[in-house]
């Protein structure tokens, strides 16, 4: 199995390159194998060659750059997700995908627009522990974000303790519609958390 780090040095905020790793492992245990390739921007990218492609957390700024390095390629990731190929985005890098993001200042950058929900960013950090839950299991992780995330109808995350994507929403969090995954929650995610990690190689491998 292939697994892309894309965005390895740009969007690895929180050494969020772990996640992979964790996955790898995962893999491993379970009898398959899997190869990680580190990709960024300059990289010609191939979606198509890969099993699971993997975004961490960046700065603000960093996102931007990603998103627009992104753009010319949405199509083809779009076209990756509906075959099968498996999206999992952590932190902020989640909010690429979204109609559109309003930065602190007020400017709007347009998203890839796979989804239809919105980010406003905010001069305040939130930053917090939380727990939630998925697929019946208790998680744990960190949250460490300046958006508000609105319109979300498929949440990934059921919050028990701690942020939601929201104001408005405060229970539900990040978003998992097909075979994309989207989640602030950082620590790294599927270190903390063993089921996560099975989950997704059990999901690689069927």
């Amino acid at each position: 199995m292939k697994i892309l780090h894309l965005f390895h040095d740009l969007m690895n905020l929180y050494g969020e390159y772990a996640n992979t790793l964790v996955l790898q492992r995962a893999l491993s245990e379970k009898g398959r194998a899997a190869e990680i390739e580190n990709m960024s921007v300059g990289d010609e990218l191939d979606f198509s060659e890969y099993d699971l492609i993997y975004i961490g957390s960046g700065t603000e700024r960093n996102q931007k750059v990603a998103l627009e390095y992104l753009r010319p390629y949405a199509e083809q990731l779009k076209c990756a997700l509906e075959s099968g190929k498996i999206v999992l985005a952590t932190g902020n890098s989640f909010e690429m995908f979204g109609k559109t993001i309003t930065d602190r200042y007020g400017k709007e950058h347009e998203g890839l627009k796979f989804f239809d929900f919105t980010v406003t960013e905010g001069a305040e950090r939130i930053v917090e522990d939380v727990t939630a839950s998925f697929e019946d299991e208790k998680i744990i992780g960190f949250i460490n974000k300046a958006s508000q995330i609105e319109g979300v109808t498929n949440p990934m995350f059921v919050i028990k303790q701690g942020v939601g994507n929201c104001s408005g929403s405060p229970d539900v969090e990040g978003i998992q519609q097909g075979s994309f995954y989207g989640t602030h929650i950082i620590g790294p995610l599927l270190i903390r958390n063993k089921f996560i990690a099975d989950y997704f190689a059990d999901l690689l491998i069927k």
